[in-house]
C-alpha cells in the first residue's frame, strides 16, 4: 500500500512538472489564435473566447515575407546537420577503429572544446568569416555552427562505433574493403541511433540559434526565422497574436523533427554515449 502511494505521488509530481513545461507552449498557441484586442485584455487565458483566429497565421506570412526567412532557417539547419553528421561520423570512425599515433590526444582535444565558452570565440570567428568574404552568406553561418557541434558529436560517434563488434571490421578487411568502404557500407548504416541523436540536437540548436546569425548577417534578405520574429517583436505596431503565430511557425518544425527521430534519439543517448 505504501509503495503504491509513493508511486502515485511520483506520477503526480511528474504530471505537474509536465504541465508546467507545457503551459508556455499552450499559452503561445492560444494567444496565436486570439484577436489583437483579446490578447491585450485577457493575456493569461489559454483558449480564445472569440473563436479561433486562423487568419493570424496567414497575416504573419504576409507581414514580413516569413517564407523567405523560414527557408533561410531550413537551409542553415539542414546544412549544419548534414555537415556535423558526415564530418564527425568519419572522425569518430577513425578514432574508434583506425590505429595511428596521437588519436587519444585528438579525442581529448575535441572533448576539451566543451570547456571553451562559445561567446569567447565570436570575435575571432567574425574576423575570419569576414576576411574570407563569408559574411551575409549561408556558409558564414553554417561553418562555425558545424564546429560548435564537434565535441558531443565526436564523443558520441566514437563511443558508438566502439560498441560495434570489431569482428565486423576485421571480416571486412579480410574481404578486401578499405577503411572508407567499411565506414560507408557497414558502420555508417549501423549508426542511425547516434545519427538521430546528433541530428535532433544540432537541428534544434541551429534552428533556434540567434546570436551568431545576428553577428554575421546584416542583410535582411538573409535573416533566419528567429531573427525575423525578433524584428517583428521590436516593431512599433506590435501585435501579440501575430507574433505568437510567427513563434508557432518556429516551434512546429522542431516538434516534427523530434517526433520522427525520437526513437533514434533515445537509442543514441542510451547506447553510444555510455559504451566504449
Amino acid at each position: 500500500m505504501k509503495r503504491k502511494l509513493l508511486t502515485g505521488i511520483k506520477y503526480l509530481f511528474l504530471l505537474l512538472y509536465a504541465l508546467t513545461c507545457l503551459y508556455p507552449f499552450m499559452w503561445m498557441l492560444g494567444t496565436s489564435l486570439k484577436t489583437q484586442q483579446e490578447s491585450l485584455l485577457d493575456p493569461i487565458s489559454l483558449f480564445p473566447k472569440g473563436g479561433f483566429q486562423w487568419h493570424n497565421y496567414i497575416d504573419v506570412w504576409g507581414k514580413m515575407d516569413f517564407f523567405k526567412y523560414f527557408m533561410n532557417s531550413v537551409i542553415i539547419s539542414l546544412g549544419v546537420v548534414i555537415g556535423v553528421v558526415i564530418i564527425y561520423s568519419m572522425v569518430g570512425f577513425a578514432l574508434a577503429r583506425l590505429n595511428f599515433v596521437g588519436k587519444k590526444v585528438i579525442f581529448f582535444m575535441y572533448i576539451s572544446l566543451i570547456l571553451v565558452p562559445g561567446i569567447t570565440v565570436l570575435i575571432p570567428l567574425y574576423i575570419n568569416m569576414t576576411n574570407l568574404g563569408l559574411d551575409n552568406s549561408y556558409l558564414g553561418v553554417i561553418l562555425p555552427l558545424i564546429n560548435g557541434g564537434a565535441p558531443f558529436a565526436v564523443f558520441l560517434f566514437t563511443n558508438y562505433f566502439k560498441s560495434v563488434p570489431k569482428s565486423l571490421y576485421e571480416a571486412a578487411i579480410i574481404d578486401g574493403c578499405n577503411p572508407f568502404q567499411i565506414y560507408r557500407k557497414i558502420y555508417f548504416p549501423l549508426s542511425m541511433p547516434a545519427i538521430g541523436t546528433i541530428a535532433v540536437m544540432n537541428f534544434i540548436a541551429s534552428w533556434n540559434g540567434i546570436l551568431w546569425p545576428m553577428i554575421i548577417i546584416n542583410n535582411k534578405n538573409m535573416f533566419t526565422l528567429p531573427m525575423a520574429i525578433m524584428y517583428l517583436d521590436q516593431s512599433a505596431f506590435k501585435q501579440w497574436n501575430v507574433l505568437m503565430a510567427g513563434s508557432m511557425f518556429s516551434v512546429i518544425p522542431v516538434i516534427i523533427i523530434f517526433i520522427f527521430l525520437q526513437k533514434f534519439y533515445i537509442q543514441g543517448l542510451t547506447s553510444g554515449s555510455v559504451k566504449g
